[in-house]
């Protein structure tokens, strides 16, 4: 089947089914109606293998501000039971990591796989349909879901990750390189001196070797229900987040419309890493504008873009402020977050100190929340690089691999590739 049919049929099929099945042509119906290839899994068969025990036995365990040790806990009895050498370091007895090594007949090029324990609390637990912690299956329509805090971000990785090294170990298979795991604390607080830093600081001995880092940053570009994209994070941009307060909500709502006119105003720069992206995933992208940035060099210097593209693909382009609500606080002055994501090329001290200086052209105050590394993009090249591309390769569909650019997130990638 062609690929612009089957996009066709994937978006306008259900309409096709309504509209024969009133003509009572259900058997033509079902012929229009978009292939989905479907597995069949019951739910209670899917949680009796022991990479959803693993899973269910981690998220059962509440690792919200950064409190690891129940995870990594399990995680050392697991790598013991394998007969994997591992580590359990850090000054914090409530906050450890565990590093594991599967050692290879050679050392130098050695993969890390690099997973944070933490997640980000729970909040009003009124609205999860289960709760955050008690790894339960859904119900009814849901009954496939597993739902627990940290299941995507990112236990589930972690997992992986460790059944990887185990079926090697099971299977005898000496790797060529090294291959290490990392479970660390502080990704999620933005604090990576807690986690990856503090191995790096005061344990570099630990990481021996290594000279590629796989962590959770990518994205699949789908359509209907096949992957037609792998993308591999390679850049995130820098980011500065602080909290801005003042004496009433109209100083603020003033810094909003400053901030506005600043974006409004920005300079677009095309870097290659972000130009090679936004070609990437355009193919696949459903949008007008996400389709039309194949050819970004032309697209971006238009009025057009500028007036009427979204900021998901202007934040690509140009130093961008974002900011939330005006709120208020226990002192009874009013304050908003603000965040500043910067291209690779800039200074973020710099930008922090352009930032600082606005704010106080205002009449503001500021207070720093976090401020991350400038931006910096991996190289597409090396074994891991090579290995990775020929794995993902092997999918059914042969969806093309290639690079994803982070604009408004953050991961300790960030800080591993600004200590190299």
């Amino acid at each position: 089947m062609k690929r612009n049919t089957k996009r066709r049929l994937a978006l306008y099929g259900s309409a096709a089914v309504v509209a024969l099945g009133v003509l009572s042509a259900p058997r033509v119906a079902l012929w229009r109606a978009p292939f989905v290839k479907v597995r069949r899994v019951e739910p209670g068969v899917a949680l009796e293998n022991e990479a959803s025990r693993l899973l269910r036995d981690l998220l059962r365990i509440d690792t919200s501000n950064g409190l690891t040790k129940g995870a990594v806990d399990v995680l050392a009895r697991a790598f013991a039971c394998e007969g994997i050498p591992y580590e359990i370091v850090g000054d914090d007895p409530q906050r450890p990591l565990i590093v594991a090594r599967l050692s290879a007949a050679q050392r130098g090029e050695g993969l890390l796989l690099l997973n944070h324990l933490d997640v980000v609390g729970p909040g009003d637990l009124t609205l999860w349909a289960q709760p955050p912690f008690a790894a339960n299956m859904g119900k009814g329509m849901d009954n496939f879901y597993l739902y627990g805090r940290g299941a995507l971000d990112m236990k589930a990785q972690a997992v992986a990750g460790f059944f990887a090294m185990a079926d090697l170990k099971r299977s005898g298979i000496v790797p060529l390189h090294d291959i290490l795991f990392v479970g660390e604390t502080g990704e999620e607080a933005f604090k990576p001196e807690l986690g990856i830093g503090w191995i790096i600081s005061h344990r570099p001995d630990l990481l021996e070797g290594v000279t590629d880092v796989f962590n959770e940053g990518g994205v699949n570009e789908s359509l209907a229900s096949d992957i037609q994209r792998f993308g591999v994070e390679v850049l995130q941009k820098g980011t500065i987040n602080i909290d801005v307060s003042g004496p009433s909500r109209e100083a603020l709502e003033a810094f909003q419309q400053f901030m506005k006119d600043r974006n409004a105003a920005n300079v677009y720069r095309l870097t290659e890493p972000v130009a090679k992206y936004i070609r990437f995933i355009g193919p696949s992208r459903a949008d007008t504008w996400g389709r039309s940035m194949i050819e970004p060099e032309h697209v971006i210097a238009s009025q057009k873009f500028r007036s009427e593209a979204p900021d998901i693909y202007k934040t690509l382009v140009s130093d961008m402020l974002v900011w939330g609500r005006v709120k208020t606080n226990a002192s009874g002055l009013f304050t908003m977050q603000i965040a500043y994501s910067i291209l690779p090329g800039s200074s973020l001290t710099e930008r922090d100190q352009e930032l600082r200086g606005w704010v106080r052209e205002h009449g503001l105050e500021s207070r720093t929340n976090f401020i991350t590394f400038d931006a910096i993009a991996s190289p597409e090249a090396g074994h891991a690089w090579e290995s990775l591309n020929r794995v993902l390769m092997l999918d059914p569909e042969k969806a093309e691999v290639g690079i994803m650019v982070i604009a408004s997130a953050y991961t300790n990638s960030a800080y591993v590739r600004s200590h190299g």
